[in-house]
């Protein structure tokens, strides 16, 4: 059986993360994928969240997987928040639905009542690999005569169901990786519905997939060996499954899993954003692990994203992940960034005298600090020169006024600045050069004394920028200050 498309005539996709723990990166970018992959055919991306891990799963780690997503700026059509035709949503919720189909595929002699306990299941699992066959299961309850199995059905007696697996080979026409050949044998008879009443992975990963007529399911790599269970639990089911489309991992340096124990930089979501990270650099850089936009461009925007987001263009190999690279990325974003998204991003962590002034102001004083900003964590840093009073002096502009030179400068500046008939950027710059010039001084000697008596640093934007942004009279002020050796 291959995993043919549907024929529908707009993609539907599913990110179905498990609330197990927080949002991995590699998570991250399967999820883009799947927006950037219905959103650009006008497709519905649906979120579905596979909690029937009764013992690992909790509210708290499904309301950080939401709020990461959240935070990216993936949206859904459906899923727990949003409603939809086709829920509920949470795996939890939808126990009747597994348990039913169950029912159904036993009624119908495609599945089985399994009485075989876990400690009967591993001995025998434990003879076939001493013997050097496969360990499947031996299909002991798939025999029973129909007269015991009622019997022990009757009696109560504890029981799990099996899916009875034909022998024969299965294909996929996998959307990254070409034809791929599950051969005959490769899965034995298995478990679709637990004695507990809980379903297996594969097993509600079918019903839910073809239930919510999901056209195409985009995951990591690691999920290949699953497919073949899920495309027999679809025939037995009478459904067409979903086309499937298995991306590469993101690895760390030596090439092994990129995971919380072993990895070399943040693997969560959380960690990035927690260091200053915006979500545009973030999906931006783990779009390009593994997906070639078919140019040398090293940083692309949502848009750009959308616009040529092919899975064809999806390699096969998985993708090392640098966090040197994220940064720079990072970087980049920031210094090309408007005010009004830097603003967006800052959210809280603006300081608190910035979210009191005016909008424009505000988004002007970012545009102008966005070209030193590494991280949002540079902000307080890069703003505080704009913000309140004259900040103390770094160890090397505290150096650069030093001495009489520096004092002389300030002073002459302060007084030519206070004289100035009209306040202006232009006007500031030509001030301080006939200054220069009446002092014979030019160059670092000129321009670094003016920078850390106004800023405090010897690094930042363009003077005027500062001077103008500062006004006449806090320019003046500090300069005074610097002249007199207050720090």
């Amino acid at each position: 059986m291959s995993g043919g498309a549907r024929p529908l005539g707009t993609p539907r996709v599913r990110f179905a993360p498990s609330p197990t723990g927080w949002l991995h990166v590699g998570g991250a970018r399967t999820a883009y994928f799947n927006w950037l992959f219905a959103r650009r055919q006008g497709g519905a991306v649906v979120l579905r969240i596979e909690d029937t891990d009764v013992e690992r799963s909790s509210a708290a780690s499904e309301q950080g997987v939401l709020d990461d997503l959240a935070w990216l700026g993936l949206d859904f059509d459906e899923g727990p928040r949003e409603g939809g035709p086709h829920g509920p949503y949470r795996q939890s919720e939808r126990l009747g639905l597994y348990r039913a189909a169950a029912e159904r595929l036993v009624a119908e002699e495609k599945a089985y009542p399994c009485f075989c306990d876990d400690d009967e299941l591993d001995r025998r699992r434990q003879a076939a690999l001493a013997a050097g066959r496969p360990p499947h299961y031996d299909g002991r309850c798939c025999h029973l005569a129909p007269a015991e199995r009622v019997a022990r059905l009757r009696a109560g007696e504890p029981h799990s169901i099996r899916l009875r697996v034909a022998p024969r080979e299965w294909r996929l026409d996998d959307l990254v990786r070409g034809e791929v050949i599950f051969p005959e044998g490769v899965v034995g008879d298995f478990v679709v519905l637990r004695s507990s009443g809980r379903p297996t992975y594969n097993f509600a990963c079918a019903v839910d997939d073809t239930a919510m007529r999901i056209t195409h399911v985009i995951r990591a790599e690691e999920h290949l060996p699953n497919t073949p269970r899920q495309l027999m639990v679809c025939a037995a089911l009478g459904e067409t499954p979903p086309r499937y489309a298995h991306v590469p991992l993101i690895l760390n340096r030596d090439r092994t899993k990129m995971s919380k124990r072993q990895g070399e930089a943040a693997v969560a979501v959380g960690d990035w954003r927690r260091a200053g990270v915006v979500p545009e650099a973030l999906l931006g850089y783990l779009a390009l692990l593994g997906f070639h936009p078919g140019d040398e461009r090293e940083v692309l925007s949502r848009a750009e994203l959308l616009e040529c987001f092919d899975l064809a263009r999806v390699g096969r190999s998985g993708s090392i992940f640098d966090a040197d690279k994220l940064r720079w990325t990072n970087a980049h974003v920031l210094h090309h960034a408007g005010g009004a998204e830097l603003a967006r991003w800052a959210g809280e962590a603006l300081p608190a005298a910035m979210r009191t002034l005016p909008p424009a102001e505000r988004e002007r004083l970012l545009e102008v600090v966005r070209g030193n900003l590494a991280t949002l964590g540079d902000l307080d840093a890069e703003l505080a020169p704009f913000l309140g009073e004259r900040p103390m002096p770094e160890p090397d502009a505290a150096a650069a006024l030093a001495g009489e030179t520096a004092h002389a400068l300030c002073a002459e500046l302060a007084a030519a600045l206070a004289d100035l008939a009209e306040w202006s950027e232009e006007g500031f710059k030509s001030t301080v050069r006939a200054v220069g010039a009446r002092l014979g001084v030019k160059g670092r000697e000129l321009f670094q004394p003016a920078r850390a008596a106004l800023t405090g640093r010897l690094h930042g934007p363009e003077l005027p920028l500062v001077a103008g942004l500062l006004g006449r009279e806090r320019c003046v002020r500090r300069l005074r200050d610097a002249a007199a050796g207050r720090s």
